[in-house]
């Protein structure tokens, strides 16, 4: 199977995901990854192929998967507010699953076209197959966020950001985050980040406290994407030959007069050096 792609605009990342689980999220992105750039139009998806797609292996498990999915699908808004304004948006317009015809039927809401079609700047890009294989949600949540920055290397998060978009308990200490956050990130995502490393940036007040943490990783070339580049005839290169030309039996000299003139010139004139040329070339003239 063709590796499946995810990409969607960057604002996706900024919704709260911490109470999916990692079934639920590899639903969610496998119904995105077949959804982008098909418009506002209606979509049937087989649910079969969604299976396929989101890694799932047990027939029970996944109807339950999609049932609890669709409901957090449904809660899924994105708000936006200004000073005197603000307004909630949810994702799909049409969000239909029908388990006994194995069909979802959806259809993405006008507010939210930008997301998924016509993107060109601003997007998240990463193979569903990479995150499906991830099991931790805080690593899989940390994995899109820092594919948005793939081509850097480098992020930094407060400490109040990485609690707030990875939704971690407001108890968690330091040590907890280490242990319960960061260790499974950095175990899981290694694979997937070469060289990953995060760096604590602490205060020089009194105990140091933590003030945030720097991700670092080699960043990835950018290259514009080819959906199908995996799918295209390779061509066969014609191999290269040390034989000259002019020992075609079909050769033709195109060399015109005043070229040969030239040449023979030079010729005459390195013929005449060589002569004159006090140098020793016998080797003869080296022996006793």
């Amino acid at each position: 199977m063709t590796s499946e792609v995810v990409k969607y605009h960057n604002d996706l990342n900024t919704v709260i995901m911490r109470t999916w689980t990692a079934e639920e999220m590899n639903f969610f992105f496998a119904i995105l990854t077949k959804a982008k750039e098909q418009g506002l139009k209606k979509l049937v998806f087989d649910t079969d192929e969604l299976k396929l797609l989101a890694s799932s292996s047990r027939k029970y498990r996944w109807e339950e998967t999609i049932t609890t999915a669709v409901k957090k699908i449904g809660q899924l808004t994105y708000f936006e507010q200004s000073e005197r304004k603000f307004r909630v948006m949810t994702l799909f317009e049409i969000f239909e699953v029908d388990l006994e015809k194995r069909t979802i039927e959806v259809k993405v809401s006008a507010n939210f076209d930008y997301i998924l079609n016509k993107l060109e700047t601003q997007f998240t890009r990463y193979e569903l197959e990479e995150f499906t294989s991830i099991r931790s949600t805080y690593a899989k949540t940390m994995y899109r966020l820092l594919k948005q920055w793939r081509t850097l290397g480098q992020k930094e998060f407060s400490v109040e950001d990485l609690k707030r978009i990875l939704d971690t308990p407001k108890t968690y200490r330091p040590s907890e985050i280490d242990r319960l956050v960061l260790k499974p990130i950095l175990s899981q995502l290694s694979p997937y980040f070469d060289n990953l490393k995060v760096k604590k940036i602490k205060s020089n007040k009194r105990g140091n406290p933590v003030l945030g943490y720097e991700f670092t990783w080699e960043p990835e070339k950018s290259e514009s994407y080819d959906p199908n580049k995996f799918n295209k005839p390779k061509q066969k290169q014609k191999s290269k030959s040390n034989v000259p030309t002019w020992s075609n039996a079909d050769y033709v000299n195109t060399t015109s007069e005043e070229t040969k003139a030239e040449l023979e010139s030079k010729k005459q004139e390195m013929l005449s050096r060589l002569d004159n040329s006090e140098v020793q070339t016998d080797i003869y003239d080296y022996l006793d």
